[in-house]
């Protein structure tokens, strides 16, 4: 069931609303998820907003790429969040003290862990924007950093030559607490965790919490996986942030489906970059990358792309929106894409606002409630431009259009919406929101 469609004159106010976020969230050359609950810079949010600011100014476009390079620390990690100097954040610094264990450029405050590798995704679409000489220079400034990340990715979280990149926190998936997740995060939870879970006190735990000030506490995780995540941090921070010793602890290590589909788009982005400024890609990227392309295939079965808990070696199978973004990655064999793309398409998944992040059907699913069911704009995003490149088309405009359109119809530019009524959900005036309708209007009117 699609959403109707707004009138060109609600459309024109909201680009100018979409304006008015980014320019509110600016931090000089990056730019806040939110002004409230997210005030520093994300990694993926951070290539989203480019995404949308190369329509408005391309030159900030290149700015807030490059800005995230000041936190990548000496081995080429680039961390998931570099803290800005300003904002309370209930993750901030102190909690990860990565101060402890390396020095950035300009010795900015991180985290320890990473995020999904949009990068070279923003580089090339913000490249398409400039004039190929700049273009060239663009790409000159950000390939080296871009190469070392990409090296790390591989040396540090597949050191046995998978193919596929091992996370050690839910965090680095971007999806936070999507069941995938969850299900195997709460077995590293310490035992007054379990005891409150168990007897359902989250009630009490809601009074410590510093993410509730902006968005009610339905909307977010539960107070126990909050602190169970905490407590993951603690023990990544005594393992300094070293594969090599996490792999001798407890913690959870998921080859995550969403951020290795993602990182071969990336891998396949940056080999054109590569190829704009005259240099072959490293051959050991180049056959990580063919490995990982590879590999993915591991990931599919009954129908379903799914995560693999890395230690045990089995797949976690819990239907989430990360699934499908196989299709954003380009591996699914055309023979496959039909019976995936009904899979997404069913009322299930699909119910009216877009794609849920969790089947409606599924016992954990909540509308309102973070990455347990809501429609979340950026993956509506990468799944429309998979399926551009599958073949289908006339299905990837309609869920441009249906995404356009929630965010019509609830009247803001909100983190999250729920795949039911629509409702604006989770934080507003939401960065990557308005980055990326102004990038689905732009196509619109294309």
């Amino acid at each position: 069931m699609s959403v109707p469609a707004p009138s060109s004159d609600v459309l024109a106010q909201l680009r100018i609303s979409a304006l008015r976020v980014l320019a509110d969230n600016d931090l000089g050359d990056a730019t806040k998820p939110s002004s409230t609950l997210y005030p520093h810079q994300w990694l993926w949010d951070s290539c989203f907003i480019a995404v949308g600011l190369r329509h408005v100014d391309p030159e900030r476009a290149c700015r807030e790429i490059l800005s995230l390079f000041r936190g990548q620390w000496p081995n080429g990690m680039i961390p998931h969040v570099i803290f800005s100097g300003s904002g309370e954040y209930h993750a901030g610094p102190d909690r990860w003290r990565c101060d402890l264990v390396t020095t950035t450029p300009g010795r900015v405050q991180t985290t320890g862990v990473t995020q999904p590798p949009m990068i070279a995704e923003a580089v090339v679409r913000v490249g398409e924007m400039l004039a190929p000489a700049r273009r060239r220079e663009f790409y000159r400034a950000v390939y080296p950093g871009l190469v070392r990340y990409h090296s790390w990715l591989y040396s540090e979280r597949d050191p046995d030559d998978t193919g596929l990149i091992s996370l050690v926190h839910s965090w680095e998936s971007g999806m936070d607490n999507t069941p995938t997740w969850m299900e195997l995060t709460r077995r590293g939870a310490p035992i007054p965790l379990r005891l409150v879970r168990w007897f359902n006190g989250d009630g009490a735990l809601d009074v410590l919490r510093r993410d509730t000030k902006e968005v009610p506490a339905g909307q977010r995780l539960s107070a126990t996986d909050l602190f169970t995540l905490y407590h993951l941090v603690g023990e990544l921070r005594d393992a300094r942030y070293d594969f090599g010793r996490i792999r001798t602890t407890r913690i959870p290590l998921v080859q995550d489906v969403a951020f290795n589909a993602i990182l071969i788009r990336a891998n396949h982005h940056l080999r054109d970059i590569a190829g704009g400024i005259g240099q072959d890609l490293p051959a050991h990227l180049d056959r990580a990358a063919r490995r990982t392309a590879a590999a993915f295939a591991t990931l599919f079965d009954d129908g379903m792309y799914w995560s693999r808990d890395a230690r045990s070696g089995q797949l976690i199978r819990r239907p989430t929106i990360a699934g499908f973004l196989a299709l954003y990655a380009g591996v699914v064999p055309a023979a496959g894409v039909t019976d995936l793309v009904a899979r997404m398409t069913a009322p299930r998944f699909w119910p009216a606002h877009g794609i849920a992040s969790v089947p409606t059907d599924d016992p954990s699913f909540q509308p309102r409630c973070y990455w347990q069911g809501p429609v979340w704009v950026n993956m509506n995003w990468l799944i429309a431009d998979g399926l551009d490149r599958a073949g289908a088309a006339e299905l990837a405009e309609r869920l441009r259009a249906d995404t356009v359109n929630m965010i019509a119809g609830a009247g803001g530019l909100y983190e999250y919406y729920s795949p039911l009524d629509g409702a604006g959900v989770g934080s507003n005036h939401f960065s990557w929101t308005a980055a990326l309708l102004i990038d689905l209007l732009e196509q619109r009117d294309a």
